[in-house]
């Protein structure tokens, strides 16, 4: 349950998004995994639909994708752990806006689990 390994996995899930392998998505992701944004809550399933439906109209991600964090913080309680931080993603030539983001991951005692996971604009620190 090493900080090092969860920082590989939330890695593979990222690169999963974006490369659209559902199949890679749905072993990661909790079966209750919800994902809210200021659009609203999304279940698994529907995510999982949403993108498999984009990849087969070709309207996902067509020049691939990255995340960038540019802040993150692992806090650790029990088997349960909160990843929080700041990042942006970058789409062929375009980046996206930074946002702030939450992450809560499970460890089942053979591999980590994604749970939850809500982001939303960042605000102006400055």
């Amino acid at each position: 349950m090493h900080q090092d390994d969860l920082k590989q996995v939330r890695e593979n899930w990222y690169s999963a998004f974006f490369a659209r392998d559902v199949a890679h998505l749905a072993r990661v992701q909790a079966d209750n995994f919800m994902v809210t944004t200021e659009r609203g809550v999304q279940s698994k399933k529907s995510q999982i639909d949403a993108i498999s439906s984009a990849k087969r109209s070709g309207s996902w991600f067509p020049q691939g994708g990255q995340k960038y964090d540019t802040e993150l913080t692992i806090q650790n309680s029990g088997g349960s752990t909160t990843v929080t931080g700041q990042g942006y993603t970058i789409s062929g030539q375009s980046q996206g806006p930074v946002v702030a983001f939450s992450e809560n991951w499970d460890w089942d005692g053979a591999a980590w689990r994604v749970v939850s996971l809500s982001y939303s604009a960042a605000g102006n620190k400055n």
